[in-house]
Protein backbone atom coordinates (compact mmCIF):
# COMPACT_ATOMS: atom_id res chain seq x y z
CA UNK A 1 0.00 0.00 0.00
CA UNK A 2 1.35 3.40 -0.93
CA UNK A 3 1.99 5.43 2.19
CA UNK A 4 0.34 8.92 2.91
CA UNK A 5 -0.07 11.79 4.70
CA UNK A 6 -3.21 13.08 6.01
CA UNK A 7 -4.66 16.42 4.80
CA UNK A 8 -6.34 19.07 6.68
CA UNK A 9 -10.04 17.18 5.79
CA UNK A 10 -8.53 13.86 6.98
CA UNK A 11 -8.00 12.69 3.86
CA UNK A 12 -4.87 11.30 2.39
CA UNK A 13 -2.48 13.12 0.29
CA UNK A 14 -0.47 9.98 -1.90
CA UNK A 15 3.49 10.82 -1.99
CA UNK A 16 5.43 11.49 -5.36
CA UNK A 17 3.56 8.21 -6.77
CA UNK A 18 0.89 8.68 -9.43
CA UNK A 19 -2.22 9.63 -8.61
CA UNK A 20 -4.80 6.29 -7.69
CA UNK A 21 -7.36 5.95 -9.93
CA UNK A 22 -9.97 5.15 -6.94
CA UNK A 23 -10.12 6.47 -3.89
CA UNK A 24 -11.83 4.47 -1.06
CA UNK A 25 -12.82 5.52 2.26
CA UNK A 26 -12.82 3.24 4.31
CA UNK A 27 -14.85 2.75 8.21
CA UNK A 28 -11.81 1.76 10.40
CA UNK A 29 -14.07 -0.45 12.25
CA UNK A 30 -15.62 -2.48 8.94
CA UNK A 31 -13.27 -1.66 5.27
CA UNK A 32 -10.39 -1.13 6.66
CA UNK A 33 -9.97 -4.18 8.68
CA UNK A 34 -11.60 -6.30 5.59
CA UNK A 35 -8.74 -4.79 3.47
CA UNK A 36 -6.01 -5.91 6.07
CA UNK A 37 -4.75 -9.51 4.57
CA UNK A 38 -4.51 -7.94 0.95
CA UNK A 39 -2.96 -4.97 1.85
CA UNK A 40 0.14 -5.89 0.02
CA UNK A 41 -2.25 -7.26 -3.30
CA UNK A 42 -1.24 -5.19 -6.71
CA UNK A 43 -4.92 -4.82 -6.93
CA UNK A 44 -4.32 -1.73 -4.12
CA UNK A 45 -1.41 -0.22 -6.22
CA UNK A 46 -4.36 1.62 -7.85
CA UNK A 47 -6.60 2.36 -4.88
CA UNK A 48 -6.14 5.15 -2.17
CA UNK A 49 -7.26 3.91 1.01
CA UNK A 50 -8.51 6.39 3.36
CA UNK A 51 -8.86 5.04 6.56
CA UNK A 52 -11.78 7.17 8.44
CA UNK A 53 -13.42 6.81 11.86
CA UNK A 54 -17.01 6.12 10.23
CA UNK A 55 -18.11 6.54 6.84
CA UNK A 56 -20.87 8.86 8.35
CA UNK A 57 -17.16 11.42 8.67
CA UNK A 58 -17.30 11.15 4.60
CA UNK A 59 -19.40 14.16 3.08
CA UNK A 60 -20.36 15.53 -0.49
CA UNK A 61 -17.78 18.10 -0.80
CA UNK A 62 -14.96 15.41 -0.16
CA UNK A 63 -16.24 13.18 -2.54
CA UNK A 64 -16.19 15.83 -5.40
CA UNK A 65 -13.13 17.20 -4.22
CA UNK A 66 -11.28 13.97 -5.15
CA UNK A 67 -13.35 13.61 -8.47
CA UNK A 68 -11.88 17.23 -9.43
CA UNK A 69 -8.60 16.17 -8.26
CA UNK A 70 -8.82 13.90 -11.24
CA UNK A 71 -9.63 10.92 -9.28
CA UNK A 72 -12.00 8.38 -11.87
CA UNK A 73 -13.74 6.55 -8.92
CA UNK A 74 -15.08 7.33 -5.56
CA UNK A 75 -16.23 4.28 -3.15
CA UNK A 76 -17.46 4.68 0.02
CA UNK A 77 -17.18 1.37 2.37
CA UNK A 78 -18.78 1.10 5.50
CA UNK A 79 -20.56 -0.96 7.83
CA UNK A 80 -23.27 -2.68 7.06
CA UNK A 81 -26.46 -1.53 7.65
CA UNK A 82 -27.81 -1.70 11.44
CA UNK A 83 -24.22 -2.32 12.55
CA UNK A 84 -22.63 1.05 12.49
CA UNK A 85 -20.89 1.20 15.83
CA UNK A 86 -21.60 5.17 15.42
CA UNK A 87 -25.16 4.05 15.28
CA UNK A 88 -26.58 6.25 11.88
CA UNK A 89 -22.80 6.83 10.17
CA UNK A 90 -23.74 4.50 7.04
CA UNK A 91 -27.28 5.79 6.87
CA UNK A 92 -26.13 9.45 6.79
CA UNK A 93 -23.42 8.46 3.82
CA UNK A 94 -25.75 6.49 2.38
CA UNK A 95 -27.99 9.41 1.84
CA UNK A 96 -24.87 11.58 0.93
CA UNK A 97 -23.66 9.40 -1.81
CA UNK A 98 -27.08 8.85 -3.52
CA UNK A 99 -26.77 13.10 -3.74
CA UNK A 100 -23.31 13.08 -4.69
CA UNK A 101 -24.47 10.27 -7.45
CA UNK A 102 -27.84 12.65 -8.77
CA UNK A 103 -25.30 15.69 -8.61
CA UNK A 104 -22.76 13.91 -11.05
CA UNK A 105 -26.13 12.80 -13.25
CA UNK A 106 -27.67 16.77 -13.30
CA UNK A 107 -24.05 17.74 -14.50
CA UNK A 108 -24.35 15.00 -17.32
CA UNK A 109 -21.65 13.33 -15.96
CA UNK A 110 -21.75 8.95 -14.88
CA UNK A 111 -23.05 8.96 -11.56
CA UNK A 112 -21.34 5.26 -11.70
CA UNK A 113 -17.78 7.64 -10.29
CA UNK A 114 -19.59 7.42 -6.75
CA UNK A 115 -20.25 4.23 -5.14
CA UNK A 116 -21.39 3.14 -1.66
CA UNK A 117 -21.09 -0.79 -0.07
CA UNK A 118 -21.56 -2.22 2.93
CA UNK A 119 -19.24 -4.79 4.10
CA UNK A 120 -17.84 -6.20 7.49
CA UNK A 121 -14.33 -6.53 9.09
CA UNK A 122 -14.33 -10.19 7.82
CA UNK A 123 -15.68 -9.87 4.23
CA UNK A 124 -12.92 -9.40 2.81
CA UNK A 125 -13.42 -11.56 0.22
CA UNK A 126 -16.25 -9.07 -0.85
CA UNK A 127 -13.52 -5.75 -0.60
CA UNK A 128 -11.61 -7.38 -2.83
CA UNK A 129 -15.16 -8.20 -5.77
CA UNK A 130 -15.53 -4.55 -5.04
CA UNK A 131 -12.29 -3.48 -5.70
CA UNK A 132 -12.40 -5.39 -8.73
CA UNK A 133 -15.64 -4.52 -10.04
CA UNK A 134 -14.15 -0.73 -9.71
CA UNK A 135 -10.82 -1.58 -11.90
CA UNK A 136 -12.99 -3.01 -14.64
CA UNK A 137 -15.15 -0.15 -15.15
CA UNK A 138 -12.25 1.85 -14.77
CA UNK A 139 -10.92 -0.27 -17.34
CA UNK A 140 -14.03 0.25 -20.16
CA UNK A 141 -13.99 2.04 -22.80
CA UNK A 142 -14.78 5.85 -22.46
CA UNK A 143 -17.94 5.30 -24.67
CA UNK A 144 -19.65 3.07 -21.84
CA UNK A 145 -18.68 5.27 -19.37
CA UNK A 146 -20.47 7.95 -21.03
CA UNK A 147 -24.02 6.57 -20.97
CA UNK A 148 -25.54 9.33 -18.75
CA UNK A 149 -23.91 12.26 -20.76
CA UNK A 150 -25.36 10.56 -24.06
CA UNK A 151 -29.12 10.42 -22.25
CA UNK A 152 -28.51 14.88 -21.57
CA UNK A 153 -27.57 15.50 -25.30
CA UNK A 154 -30.82 17.19 -27.04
Amino acid sequence: MRKHKMDKAGGAKPSAEPRPRIVAFCCENSAYKAAEPVRNDPLLKAVDLVKVPCAGDVDIPRILERLEQGVEQVLVLGCPIDNCQYISGNRRTRKRVAAARRALKDLGMNEDRVRMEFLSSVDTHKFVAILEKARAWNAAPPEDKRKNEEKKKP
